[in-house]
């Protein structure tokens, strides 16, 4: 049975998602960008320790994974880490943020990651500069079939070895046809691909940004898609703007995921 990617809508963005279980830790097939050259990227970090990525949207907000934040842990033990490239070095360019509140979409479930985005606001409003930039969300509908689209994340680059890369990785998947990944050559609906998730990847399995070993305890690499710098986002998240009365010329007016 062929496999892909799956994820959750929002191109999270953020979050690869693959199975209820299990989700993406890993850029399999995919290379290191020159330093510095996706500057919407972020590092959430937990404890000191990088948990997910995601993308700023706005000087004070991120855009992320809503399975990101573990549950009952304080926000004091989140930081959000901009303008880096290894995680490891002490790198000029970075700029690190308190957490001053995480706001998961209110259609998140969290069984099988359907709607699975969320906002963080960051204590401080970000500087921008050549180092930190905003992703820009696209008025899109849809992310047609067949669209190459780029994944990028700190993620694992072997599917055997799970140790994160310290360095930002990307790769480029396919985008394949929801009703293609639910047939029985591929996914079956197990687990079903919605109408807020997209499937993508490569029929040689040669490129890929999620493996079904891979459980939900690893979620190092949260992945984001974007194509031309453009973010895709879902139909729904003007309305969670609205309902949390969030006012982000970025974000105000997303059509799609």
């Amino acid at each position: 049975m062929m496999k892909f990617s799956s994820f959750s809508l929002f191109f999270l963005i953020a979050g690869a998602y693959m199975t209820a279980q299990c989700f993406s830790m890993e850029i399999i097939g995919g290379r290191e960008v020159p330093a510095h050259s996706r500057p919407f990227m972020a590092s959430i970090q937990y404890r000191g320790q990088h948990l997910c990525g995601g993308v700023l949207i706005h000087p004070q907000w991120v855009l992320s994974a809503a399975h990101c934040r573990p549950r009952h842990e304080k926000v004091q033990l989140f930081k959000v880490i901009l303008g880096a490239h290894s995680l490891s070095k002490n790198e000029a360019s970075k700029q690190t943020f308190e957490v001053e509140k995480f706001i998961p979409f209110s259609r998140f479930i969290s069984h099988h990651k359907s709607n699975d985005i969320m906002l963080i606001k960051l204590h401080t409003a970000a500087t921008l500069d050549k180092y930190v930039q905003l992703l820009h969300p696209s008025s899109k509908n849809d992310i047609r079939a067949g669209t190459k689209c780029q994944v990028t994340g700190w993620g694992a680059t072997d599917p055997q070895y799970l140790r994160i890369s310290d360095t930002l990785r990307e790769v480029t998947v396919t985008i394949i046809n929801r009703k293609l990944c639910n047939s029985p050559s591929y996914y079956n609906h197990n687990p079903i691909i919605t109408a807020d998730m997209v499937c993508a990847g490569d029929t040689r399995g040669q490129k890929d940004s999620c493996q079904v070993r891979v459980c939900q305890s690893n979620r190092h690499l949260r992945a984001l898609c974007y194509m031309q710098s453009r973010l895709h986002l879902l139909p729904s998240t003007e309305e969670r703007d609205r309902e949390h009365k969030i006012t982000t010329p970025e974000s105000s007016s997303p059509v799609l995921h």
